[in-house]
């Protein structure tokens, strides 16, 4: 939706069409963001796609904290910022989490890695 939109879109304009539904996907994305840090689901077996669509939305955001900002309107740059505010909360939790280690799911949801290994250790436990 966001591609679709994207060349069509005049962010600046408050009642432009390609711009809502820009916008209103953006925001359907970072709620899946939101949503699916709240789950132990290990996001090692995510599709690559999930991520380059976070992306996509956080340019399209991006795109829209610029118009508001160069708009001068207040209100508006404070609601998007917010938004992102939320999301980066969210990312680096899951960052912490997935990659560092040191997140609220790390002692709950064993990784991928650590299944394989596992795997590994049967494997060759089996063949001694």
């Amino acid at each position: 939706m966001i591609q679709l939109h994207d060349p069509h879109a005049k962010v600046d304009s408050p009642n432009d069409h390609s711009a809502m539904q820009m916008l209103a996907a953006t925001r359907a994305i970072l709620d899946l963001i939101y949503k699916l840090s709240g789950t132990t689901y290990d996001l090692l077996y995510l599709d690559h796609s999930c991520s380059f669509g976070w992306f996509l939305a956080g340019v399209a955001i991006i795109r829209f904290l610029k118009a508001k900002i160069h708009a001068r309107d207040e209100d508006g740059v404070m609601g998007l910022e917010q938004e992102l505010d939320r999301q980066i909360n969210v990312l680096d939790e899951i960052y912490n989490a997935e990659i560092k280690g040191r997140g609220r799911r790390a002692a709950t949801a064993p990784s991928a890695t650590d299944h394989r290994a596992e795997t590994d250790n049967l494997m060759f436990w089996n063949l001694q």
